[in-house]
């Protein structure tokens, strides 16, 4: 254990997760549990532990006479990702909006300004993490444990994904930032209707701008 209580597994389990995130650990890298062990100076347990769970999060693969690989992110999937993701946040956010109250936005404004914060300064992956803890809210605060499960699997995938879209079709990371505050301010009105239609935007706007851009380089 470390001073804050993280296990020796944990620990592990976080370096490799980012580094998997950043893409310093790149699709198809081979990872093997001797080598790690060694690396970082521990037994092979703990690194083995953090790998399986890494493998059940669908960041690696075990692959015959090969080990461990890092999984390569596919489109598809992604795609499904999404397509689950406007259903089922949706539907967080509708269970959501009675429960709302002031304490609850001033959190979400909380959540919003350190977002923009970590725009202002560039900062990625602490920008990632923020963005998911933004929508991880409505999951919490909807009270279905089962979806919220489903949500914290997908959204693993989805930090890494982000992590290559963002700054690949957003000239700058608060021109995401700021589209939150929009969301904040229409869940104040209770009108399920456009609560819904601003909220299932948000969800598409990076596939629009995908697209968008493979139209123009055509």
């Amino acid at each position: 254990m470390d001073e804050r209580g993280t296990s020796l597994s944990e620990q592990v389990y976080l370096g490799l997760f980012e580094a998997i995130v950043r893409g310093e650990l790149y699709p198809g890298y081979r990872m093997l549990v001797l080598e790690i062990a060694n690396a970082l100076g521990i037994s092979q347990a703990p690194v083995r532990e953090a790998m399986e769970r890494l493998k059940q999060e669908g960041l690696l693969v075990g692959k015959a006479n090969k080990g461990s690989i890092v999984a390569e992110i596919k489109q598809e999937e992604i795609e499904e990702i999404y397509a689950l993701r406007e259903l089922i946040e949706w539907d967080a956010v509708r269970r959501s909006i009675p429960q709302l109250d002031e304490e609850d936005f001033r959190r979400l404004y909380a959540i919003y300004e350190d977002l923009v914060r970590a725009a202002r300064e560039d900062d990625l992956f602490r920008f990632i993490d923020l963005d998911m803890a933004f929508h991880d809210y409505f999951f919490e605060k909807s009270g279905n444990r089962t979806i919220l499960h489903i949500w914290r699997q997908s959204a693993v995938k989805l930090k890494r994904f982000l992590a290559v879209t963002n700054k690949l079709y957003f000239p700058n990371l608060l021109s995401i930032a700021i589209g939150h505050a929009p969301l904040i301010e229409v869940l104040k009105t209770g009108d399920e209707e456009e609560i819904k239609r601003l909220y299932v935007l948000h969800m598409k706007e990076v596939w629009w701008r995908m697209g968008h851009g493979n139209r123009q380089k055509e």
